[in-house]
Parts: C-alpha cells; sequence; structure tokens
C-alpha cells in the first residue's frame, strides 16, 4: 500500500501541479512590512542601444507588475528598475527622470514616477529586479485596467527624459503573457 501511494504522488499528476504553479505570479508576506505582496512571475525588459559607447553596451528599464494588499485593500504597482552595462563613469542616469511614458500602441501612459520607493508601499525586497545589477529604482502607481491595456497591447516602448534630452527604450524581452496571467490572478482586484 505504501508503495502503491508513493508511485501516485510522484505520478504525471504531481508534475500538472507543479508546472501550473510556475505560472502563477510570484506572491508572500513582506516580513517588514507586514502587507502581502504580488508581482509577474516574469518582468518585461525594455532595452536603449549604446553602441557609440562600444559593443554591446545598453541601458535597461525592467518593469514588474505587482500588487501590496494592506489588510484588504489592494493597489496596483509598476516597478521600474533603470540599470546599464555602460561603464559606471557613464552611467546615464545620474538623475531619476519623474516621468515615464509608456507607449502602448496608440496610447501614451504617462508614469509619475514621484511616489516614493517601493518600500513607502510595503515592499522592502526587490521583486523582479535584475540580479547582481547596480539599479535605479522608480515606483508607478498604477491601476488595473492599466495593467490590462498594457498586457493587451500589440507594441510597447518607453521614453524618459534623462538630463533635458527625451530617450527611447523598444520591448526586447516581451513578456506580456506573464503580465496577462497576472491581471488574470489579480480577477478584478485592484
Amino acid at each position: 500500500m505504501t508503495a502503491l501511494l508513493t508511485a501516485c504522488a510522484g505520478g504525471p499528476a504531481a508534475v500538472d501541479q507543479s508546472s501550473a504553479n510556475s505560472k502563477l505570479p510570484n506572491q508572500y508576506i513582506d516580513e517588514q512590512s507586514g502587507v502581502t505582496v504580488a508581482a509577474t512571475d516574469k518582468p518585461l525588459l525594455f532595452v536603449r542601444d549604446r553602441h557609440q559607447r562600444g559593443a554591446n553596451l545598453r541601458d535597461y528599464v525592467t518593469m514588474t507588475a505587482a500588487t501590496v494588499d494592506r489588510t484588504g485593500k489592494r493597489g496596483c504597482l509598476l516597478i521600474a528598475y533603470m540599470w546599464s552595462t555602460l561603464d559606471a563613469r557613464y552611467e546615464p542616469l545620474r538623475a531619476v527622470p519623474d516621468t515615464l511614458t509608456l507607449l502602448a500602441d496608440d496610447r501614451s501612459i504617462r508614469l509619475d514616477t514621484s511616489g516614493g520607493t517601493p518600500a513607502a508601499f510595503g515592499v522592502t525586497r526587490a521583486v523582479g529586479a535584475p540580479a547582481g545589477r547596480t539599479v535605479k529604482t522608480l515606483v508607478l502607481s498604477t491601476d488595473l485596467d492599466t495593467l490590462r491595456y498594457i498586457a493587451a497591447a500589440r507594441s510597447l516602448q518607453i521614453q524618459a527624459n534623462v538630463d533635458d534630452a527625451m530617450v527611447s527604450y523598444v520591448l526586447w524581452d516581451d513578456q506580456r503573457k506573464a503580465l496577462d496571467r497576472f491581471v488574470q490572478f489579480l480577477n478584478g482586484e485592484c
């Protein structure tokens, strides 16, 4: 009987459940703030080529959708991490821009970055941040309808005003399917 139960536990049903869970958002209770945080399992990645400085040098924006739940009150966020493969002395983002504009199809979505740090929203550990990189973190308050629109958009691009110049970042790693799964997970609650 024990052998039969052991065989059943390791069968295809266990594998299917494991793969189903891998598509769920990352969710945890933040130990420092006490809020429940949920985030997309894969972030969107935007790139700006800087070939004039050298081969394979780029600036990036990694963008993760997240929610914070404070005792039943849920808020939606986009957390953007701006980083670069440039040498630090050429760092393009010495000043964090006040706004990012996400161009989604024919719509310009202006995202106000004056919302503070992720910790101000109860997110004390990085979600979706690029590993091993120095980043500038921007927290962008948003809503579920905007997240839904971004997930369904045919084209995405980010513009930022950096040092009085408008720079563009094109979508490089398209994870809109992960964003769509996250929107479905929220089930209208945000």
